[in-house]
């Protein structure tokens, strides 16, 4: 774990077991400073919130790259049909999955009355 110094700010890593769970008097390397320094419990759930902040930029990442994916499997339609002709069943598929949406967004305004 990374701790600070409270005077300069200097950073020092520690292992975990280097700050028992009463915590520690500790001093800068840098400026001599000494403070009382506990273990990390309030930084797990920090860390949680970037985790699940990674989670959530994985998640756009993730749907940018499927986006892309499909717009150059559209941009390349004809070529991609010509030379792959198999690909036919993706585009029924994709056509299928877009129709399906389209109904249901129509049902959800309707059932708004919008």
């Amino acid at each position: 774990m990374i701790i600070s110094c409270e005077k300069c700010g200097t950073q020092f890593e520690v292992r975990k077991n280097e700050i028992p769970k009463e915590g520690r008097n500790v001093q800068c390397g840098v400026c001599n400073a000494t403070w009382f320094q506990k273990p990390f419990e309030k930084n797990k759930k920090n860390n949680s919130n970037h985790v699940s902040f990674h989670y959530f930029a994985n998640f756009f990442l993730l749907c940018l790259i499927l986006v892309s994916f499909v717009g150059i499997m559209e941009t390349f339609r004809d070529s991609l049909l010509y030379n792959f002709p198999e690909l036919d069943q993706y585009y029924k598929f994709v056509e299928m999955i877009i129709d399906r949406a389209f109904e249901e967004i129509k049902n959800l305004f309707s059932s708004f009355s919008i």
